[in-house]
């Protein structure tokens, strides 16, 4: 499966057949123009003058094949108006061959075989222009990308002629601009992991004057740097992006001798090309931003949800990982049971589990469905180090095959995967190993951040075999460190490690400009379990990791729990995760390095988190964020009160700035968020668990006891369950319903009770108590919000203050009848109140609600409730309370329809609606 495949073809309707080959030189051929048009983006062919114009409401870009020479002639980005094409010819693409011999679009000699247009399932479109001389043929791919500013490209090479040929200097993009502005025009590029000494890891680098000269940076994969350079305007306050997506060796050049901005990315190792075969080039983007280099970041980032997104899980981004080594059936024991305490995600395996590498069968004593089997009773899922292209001498694998290995000797050298054998190979292992123990998450490593294109690309349709094969896995980008990064890499993974080492404060701050912060892995502060403390809160913004001492206590885990705590509540709140803005505040005085703000998509909700050692504890802060809406009102308080909290509008906060009078190590300074845990806004109790029950059980080689229970509710947040073992507190539970005692005697009873975000509790419950334990209503009794009580055999809970009032009369009232399913479902009932994002079966339907709401029945057009679509096979037939997205399809009177944009209650089939028929 090429990257053709997997990403970017799909059905679509081809406007424009391919041509027949032998053209003359530079003469169109004579047929008819056509156009192929999705959302605000289109593409157009003028068959007189053998023009391209590829276009959304962002960006113009028009391509030519005039005389034999194929080169753009026009590069606007139209919300400006600003025409980046200037001076100097572009020439679109560039290979060399033997070594010799350069082929560019400008080179001439060009004839056109042929061009088509399509439009592709995530509503972009696909624009191919075949071309040939006697000795190549190249295809030129574009992809057009709908409401942004961002197109793609990737030149395909075919070896036409009888001998085999080796090609050097294979561009990703190939094109001159802003030749005119070249005294004004700046360059910013990023070093990546490895860097050259003395050079930070990981860092915005310049701005670079581009008066005049060149300047050539290059690595392999994202070492030395990162594949990626911006071109800006100090003047006109805008600019370009360039990035490229390549795991091998690259060099790029940008800028002449004559101030022509050359901006030509481009694998530079040799690869072979048999007579009559074809290879994929690197692909290439551009796009445009206007303002300061966070809005840059965010226009690289809002392509990345809009379009980069598909392939990362929601079960995994953002996570909170148990790393480091070790897996023996005690050591994975307690990992799990400490990070069902903290409230995390997924207990991790790294190097050390396997027998030898390459043959990947567990080592004896290490039952690794049990591990999964154990960790899923949390709720938790598995991740292991297996490297996909690994493989040692001592193996199996190499006895069996020495042709495959690189070198017997070198671990990390691994196996060729420019052997079509050995990728069929690791499609194999790595399907068998996610049957025998998974689903779990991959972690790749060393050994395919450097090489030439053919190993390049094999790299990366082993990565996207694998999410192709695999969705209900994970995958977590590392080869030593950040090498294998790019932005289509990084979109196939659901973590990527920055460095193998230790970072510092700049770590995350500058590569979030290019990637989804929580998909980072940071070295910088990691969450060690024993040496955690609030200057760790940092890891809030990116990816949080724990390690550490697996047979620590809850003194050592409490911290961790409570910014675990954090973690969750932060991206239930929508500023973890897709269409989250990020911005990096400044300072009055001091180094604003390391801090970091996240905003909400709709910009309504933020935080701030600062970087161990900010500033010195107790000294004055002033702080100026960015990114508010200047008339939106903002509540602005602080983790650990150095900020007092109070309410201005965006443009007071951003001119005024935010004033820390005593600087608090740990300190998050958060907008909107008045209801996060530990807040002390919330005065009502939690509902109580029920069903609690103990049964002898005996995991990975250990006696004890499994407790279970069903969930407790709360208006708000649960924080946490705790476990009472005859009385007196054992343990927390922060995720799931379960808990593993192996401390347990014979005898021992259990129960638990529901803990909210501020600490409010709920009545304990012993096991065998009825699960509906709650008091028989008394009309002379006063009930308290979050009370229960039975009343006609029915479950109430009441919903404020209350005396005298008779549940069930008042569906308004001060009770709310609560019913749930056989499954534990909950079930609509008119008097119930539900929050955004609550789940309710009605008429044997599911919805969700869509804000607070009570008395509002589901599926009412345009109310208060979405009716939830199960995944199927084949698209679900349209329903007037379904909220659908971009590239969502339904089927209407018997046609197939694609959703041009968010969309409810608007029928299928009306010519200007959100809906194209796609059959």
């Amino acid at each position: 499966m090429d990257r053709e495949i997997s990403r970017r073809a799909g059905i679509g309707l081809v406007v424009v057949l391919a041509l027949a080959a032998g053209v003359l030189t530079g003469v169109a051929p004579a047929y008819a123009a056509g156009a192929t048009t999705s959302g605000d983006a289109s593409v157009t062919y003028d068959a007189t003058t053998s023009t391209w114009t590829m276009i959304t409401s962002k960006v113009k870009r028009v391509v030519q094949l005039s005389g034999g020479n194929y080169r753009q002639t026009s590069l606007v980005d139209l919300s400006t108006g600003h025409e980046y094409q200037q001076s100097g010819a572009t020439s679109e693409f560039r290979v060399r061959v033997d070594g010799a011999t350069d082929f560019r679009g400008s080179t001439g000699g060009w004839n056109l075989d042929g061009q088509s247009s399509e439009v592709q399932p995530n509503g972009s479109i696909h624009l191919i222009v075949q071309l040939s001389t006697d000795d190549l043929g190249i295809t030129r791919h574009y992809w057009v990308y709908p409401e942004t500013s961002f197109i793609e490209e990737r030149t395909d090479v075919t070896n036409k002629t009888s001998e085999a040929k080796t090609l050097t200097d294979y561009s990703a993009i190939s094109m001159r601009v802003l030749g005119s502005e070249a005294s004004n025009v700046d360059l910013y590029n990023m070093s990546g992991d490895k860097a050259t000494s003395g050079m930070k890891l990981q860092t915005l680098q310049g701005p670079y004057a581009m008066t005049s000269g060149v300047r050539t940076f290059g690595g392999s994969g994202a070492n030395g740097y990162q594949p990626f350079l911006a071109l800006r305007n100090r003047q006109t306050n805008d600019g370009l992006i360039a990035t490229w997506d390549f795991t091998g060796n690259w060099s790029t050049t940008v800028g002449d001798n004559y101030g022509k901005l050359l901006v030509e990315p481009r694998a530079t190792l040799a690869t072979a090309l048999a007579s009559g075969a074809t290879i994929s080039g690197p692909t290439g983007r551009i796009g445009f931003f206007r303002g300061d280099l966070d809005d840059m970041g965010n226009a690289v980032l809002d392509f990345t949800y809009r379009y980069l997104w598909d392939d990362t899980s929601e079960e995994y981004v953002p996570l909170i990982r148990y790393g480091g080594y070790g897996s023996d059936p005690t050591t994975i024991l307690n990992k799990t049971r400490q990070l069902a305490y903290i409230g995390g995600d997924m207990v991790w395996m790294d190097d050390g589990w396997q027998d030898a590498m390459g043959d990947w069968n567990a080592k004896e004593d290490e039952p690794l469905t049990e591990y999964r089997d154990f960790a899923a009773q949390s709720g938790l899922q598995v991740g292991y180090w297996l490297v996909p292209w690994g493989a040692e001498g001592s193996s199996q694998l190499a006895q069996q095959h020495p042709d495959w290995m690189v070198n017997l000797t070198n671990r990390k050298a691994g196996l060729d995967t420019t052997n079509p054998d050995v990728v069929t190979h690791i499609d194999e292992v790595l399907q068998q190993k996610q049957n025998d123990f998974g689903p779990f998450m991959l972690k790749t490593d060393f050994g395919a951040d450097s090489g030439n294109l053919e190993k390049a690309n094999a790299t990366v349709q082993i990565l996207e075999d694998f999410v192709k094969n695999n969705p209900a896995a994970g995958l977590q980008l590392c080869s030593d460190g950040g090498g294998l990064m790019n932005l289509y890499t990084v979109s196939l993974s659901d973590l990527a490690l920055l460095r193998d080492g230790v970072g510092g404060k700049e770590e995350g701050y500058w590569t979030s400009l290019l990637y989804p912060a929580e998909k980072l892995i940071m070295s910088y502060g990691r969450g060690n379990i024993g040496a955690y403390d609030k200057s760790n809160r940092h890891l809030l913004s990116f990816h949080l990791t724990i390690a550490g001492d697996t047979n620590a206590g809850p003194e050592a885990l409490e911290p961790l729990r409570i910014d675990a705590e954090l973690y969750r509540y932060l991206a239930s709140q929508e500023v973890m995760g897709r269409w989250v803005k990020i911005y990096r505040p400044t300072v009055q005085t001091g180094s604003a390095e390391g801090i970091i703000q996240k905003m909400s998509g709709d910009g309504e909700r933020g935080y701030i988190t600062f970087p161990k050692s900010a500033f010195g504890v107790g000294s004055t802060v002033t702080l100026f964020p960015k990114g508010l809406e200047a008339d939106r009102t903002y509540t602005v308080a602080s983790q650990e009160g150095s900020v007092p909290t109070a309410t201005k509008t965006g443009a007071d906060w951003m001119a005024a700035g935010i004033t820390m009078a005593a600087y608090m190590e740990g300190e998050v300074v958060y907008f909107n968020l008045e209801d996060r845990p530990g807040a002390g806004t919330d005065a009502t109790a939690p509902t109580s668990p029920s069903l609690v029950q103990s049964t002898v059980a005996t995991h990975l080689g250990e006696d004890g006891v499994d407790v279970t229970w069903a969930a407790g509710s709360d208006d708000r947040w649960i924080s946490y369950y705790e476990i009472f073992r005859n009385g007196s507190p054992v343990s927390k539970v922060s995720v799931g319903e379960y808990f593993f005692d192996p401390d347990a005697s014979a005898g021992d009873e259990y129960s638990v009770r529901t803990v909210d975000g501020d600490g409010n509790t709920s009545a304990v419950v012993a096991e065998g108590d009825s699960p509906n334990e709650a008091p028989t209503w008394d009309a002379g009794a006063i009930y308290d919000a979050g009370d229960e009580v039975v009343y006609d055999d029915d479950h109430y809970v009441a919903a404020w203050w209350t005396q005298g009032a008779t549940p069930g009369e008042d569906p308004n009232g001060a009770w709310q009848h609560i019913i749930e399913s056989q499954e534990g479902d909950s079930v609509w009932s008119p008097s119930r109140i539900f929050l955004t994002g609550e789940e309710a079966v009605y008429a044997g339907v599911r919805y969700r609600a869509l804000w607070w709401n009570r008395n509002q029945q589901p599926g009412q057009e345009g109310g208060a409730w979405a009716e939830i679509v199960p995944s199927a096979g084949s698209p679900a037939a349209w329903t007037t309370t379904t909220i659908y997205d971009f590239g969502d399809l339904v089927t209407h009177d018997g046609l197939t329809y694609r959703a041009k944009w968010w969309t409810r209650s608007d029928t299928p089939g009306v010519a200007t609606g959100p809906w194209e028929a796609i059959n």
